[in-house]
């Protein structure tokens, strides 16, 4: 969790978890209480306006942070076997990385070959994989909304650093880009729960009601999306977003806590 990339404009500090150090940042926000949330980039302390000590509730969940950041270690470890600075994973499967003149795509072999230096191929790559992604998410959302009998407006799909899909109010599914690195099965999960919010706007008995209806090991499937998120992690700066991107609205909802529980 390298400490240059937490939000800017905060100082950096660190703690000791788990035997080692975590860096954080503290931001003040309008907000009624205080929150912990893991971010791939380290621990982030929102604290309400007339808050101006974070020792206290630091202090208070160490328990959660020395937990959460032991799961997220061990996802790490699980899910980083395969990985290295040569391979790119595509729906699950490790795509070796060559470099080269041209761009060439070849799915049979699992070899990506590209300039590295050459922005135009790098677009077309980005290209290439949303074009993938997308058809995937089409395919997927479509049948779910047929299960569940509700309409979608449109799919987005962007590069996103908090969050892996949302709904909107109008009907819209929006989803993060780096679902690309995913397996097939998680990609039509995160599908099947946010249509399911087409009916169920929460996270009610109704919307996870609806949601093991397809899914009966949804659990698993949400502690694997949680496993995933700090995995991919390592890759959201090897195609560049063109873009800089902000703190997105909706955090992923295993990764923070506030102090009235864990």
């Amino acid at each position: 969790m390298p400490a240059e990339n937490l939000p800017q404009n905060n100082e950096v500090k660190f703690i000791r978890v788990n035997g080692g150090t975590l860096p954080y940042s503290v931001v003040h926000r309008r907000v009624r209480n205080p929150r912990l949330e893991f971010r791939a980039e380290g621990l982030l302390v929102i604290l309400p306006l007339g808050w101006r000590d974070e020792t206290s509730l630091l202090r208070e969940k160490m328990g959660w942070i020395s937990r959460k950041h032991a799961e997220i270690t061990a996802a790490l470890e699980k899910l980083g076997g395969q990985a290295n600075d040569r391979s790119l994973p595509i729906f699950g499967e490790f795509f070796e990385i060559r470099r080269g003149k041209s761009l060439v795509f070849d799915p049979g072999r699992r070899v990506i070959e590209f300039d590295p230096a050459d922005n135009n191929q790098l677009r077309r790559l980005t290209a290439m994989l949303k074009k993938m992604l997308t058809e995937e998410l089409q395919r997927a959302v479509t049948h779910y909304s047929r299960r569940f009998g509700v309409n979608f407006e449109r799919i987005r799909i962007k590069k996103q650093r908090s969050k892996w899909g949302s709904c909107s109010g109008r009907g819209n599914l929006n989803f993060n880009f780096h679902l690309v690195h995913l397996p097939r099965e998680l990609i039509w999960y995160l599908a099947c729960h946010e249509v399911a919010h087409l009916r169920e706007r929460g996270h009610g008995k109704g919307f996870w009601a609806l949601v093991k209806s397809e899914f009966e090991n949804y659990r698993e499937m949400e502690k694997r999306l949680f496993e995933y998120w700090f995995f991919v992690q390592r890759y959201t700066d090897f195609i560049p977003s063109g873009k800089s991107l902000g703190p997105a609205q909706i955090k992923p909802r295993p990764l923070q806590e506030t102090p009235d529980g864990e």
